[in-house]
């Protein structure tokens, strides 16, 4: 009797939570849930591995032929903030509603499957865009950014099958303390596989604490952080990587040349060139800056533009200048159409009509190509690429500080030859 009794209770409350709107499919729920840590484990691996300061070097779970880095580095980074931290709060707020739907929070399940129906189907916009981007205007893969495509995918076809498909006759499987202890468990499973993955990170990767603008006086300074790649190749005669055409900026006959591979749509290449400009006001006199731009953001084709019209200004002494604007005015996510650097060339002095001939005629193609074939041969694959005495500096000690200090030591070995 008492077992009855209580079956009925059980079966009133069934259905006092049914005619409440309060309906929980446990299948449903959980596999939301867990996708939704999935992707935050994806997108903080992106935030470790491809943050400021980090290469993504070694990451084992980029994949081979993939090129996150490249695609990263492209990033269109909405309202100043990365892709990465965009997804990562993207599936926090979605785990949430999902505890929030499962313990039926202030009894708003409701309203709760509402934002988050709103919520996949933004991020499923979102994805597609960047989804979209990469084959179309990039000619690399970031594995990581794809995985995270295809959860809020699968996602979005889970709720859109569970829209259309009836509410079942008993509106849930259980009390809200079984399911939050599940959501628990999987949220402890997800801290442990995220400490592997931290204690995975390079020690070399680690930034600085020292501002990037920080130079080698300022009391934040630390030399003992600043470090050249030692997975790097080392070139003994930095003359030999030099050609007719790279701009050049300083004395042709400095003692110390520092070299550096940019492609101007890259988002770190521009975030690097203020530290640049500081690092050549430092030196005036003593230090030559040779630059190389390279079509690497989306491959040999969607910066070719821009590096052309870099060439061709360095022809008119104006190599400065158009980097500057591109910087200023740089738009990743679309690059500059050629009339947009006819109008750069135009407000540098420059003749529109010469200007447009040179971009438009074919003529800076294959150096470019030659630029690319050069840069991969070095076994470079990312930007930007910074080279001081011959060797090239780690990603995490390209501050202002950092390279006062190598071009420093430069200077000093020099002087005592």
């Amino acid at each position: 009797m008492a077992r009855q009794k209580r079956n009925r209770n059980t079966s009133r409350q069934a259905g006092s939570r049914q005619a409440a709107g309060f309906v929980y499919r446990r299948v449903l729920e959980r596999s939301l849930f867990l996708l939704s840590v999935a992707g935050i484990l994806v997108t903080l691996h992106l935030v470790m591995w491809y943050g400021p300061g980090m290469a993504g070097a070694d990451d084992f779970a980029c994949g081979a032929g993939f090129d996150c880095q490249s695609v990263i580095a492209s990033d269109p980074a909405p309202l100043g903030i990365s892709s990465s931290w965009w997804g990562f709060m993207f599936y926090v707020w979605l785990a949430a509603l999902c505890s929030g739907i499962a313990g039926n929070f202030l009894g708003q399940s409701t309203l709760l499957k509402g934002l988050r129906m709103v919520t996949v189907g933004a991020g499923l916009l979102y994805s597609l865009f960047l989804t979209v981007y990469q084959f179309t205007s990039l000619d690399d893969r970031c594995l990581l950014c794809l995985i995270s495509a295809a959860l809020v995918v699968l996602m979005a076809v889970l709720l859109y099958v569970a829209w259309n498909k009836p509410a079942p006759k008993i509106s849930r499987a259980g009390p809200p303390a079984r399911e939050l202890t599940f959501h628990g468990v999987a949220v402890a499973i997800a801290l442990v596989v995220l400490a592997f993955d931290y204690s995975a990170l390079p020690e070399r990767v680690s930034a600085p604490t020292a501002p990037p603008t920080a130079g080698i006086n300022d009391p934040f300074f630390d030399p003992a952080l600043c470090s050249y790649d030692p997975g790097s190749p080392t070139f003994t005669n930095i003359e030999q990587l030099i050609r007719d055409y790279d701009p050049v900026v300083g004395p042709a006959d400095a003692p110390v040349t520092v070299m550096e591979f940019l492609d101007p749509n890259c988002n770190h290449c521009g975030n690097l060139h203020p530290i640049m400009v500081a690092l050549a006001e430092s030196f005036p006199d003593s230090v030559r800056f040779v630059y190389k731009p390279v079509t690497v953001v989306g491959g040999p084709t969607y910066s070719l533009d821009e590096v052309m019209a870099l060439w061709i200004a360095n022809e008119h002494g104006l190599f400065k200048e158009m980097l500057d604007l591109q910087f200023q005015h740089q738009s990743p996510s679309t690059g500059f159409s050629p009339e947009q650097l006819i109008d750069f060339a135009a407000d540098l002095g420059m003749d529109r009509g010469d200007f447009r001939t040179a971009l438009t005629d074919g003529s800076q193609e294959p150096r470019a190509r030659e630029v690319l074939r050069f840069f991969s041969g070095m076994e470079f694959s990312s930007v930007p690429t910074v080279i001081i005495g011959g060797r090239v500096v780690h990603g995490a000690s390209r501050t202002l500080g950092c390279m006062q200090h190598f071009v420093k030591r430069e200077l000093a070995a020099v002087s005592n030859q």
